[in-house]
């Protein structure tokens, strides 16, 4: 799963990998760079889903994690 859509919205949430910590929140990555995209890197809050870990998997969505993904 790497996107889902947002019913209130209309937008897309996505998945993305921890890549560093920042007290209550987390810089994650977006778009690994194996899928051509650059590693797109956006900090979002992670209250929500606390405490994360580095290389752990967020569903996110407006500059929110909202739940761990399982692989």
């Amino acid at each position: 799963m790497d996107a889902c859509s947002c019913i209130t919205c209309g937008d897309v949430a996505i998945v993305a990998r921890v890549v560093e910590l920042r007290g209550q929140s987390a810089v994650v990555e977006c778009d690994p760079p194996s899928r051509g995209a650059g590693g797109a890197r956006e900090e979002v809050a992670v209250e929500l889903v606390a405490p994360v870990e580095l290389g752990e998997q967020l569903l996110c969505h407006a500059g929110v994690a909202l739940e761990r993904v399982v692989q």
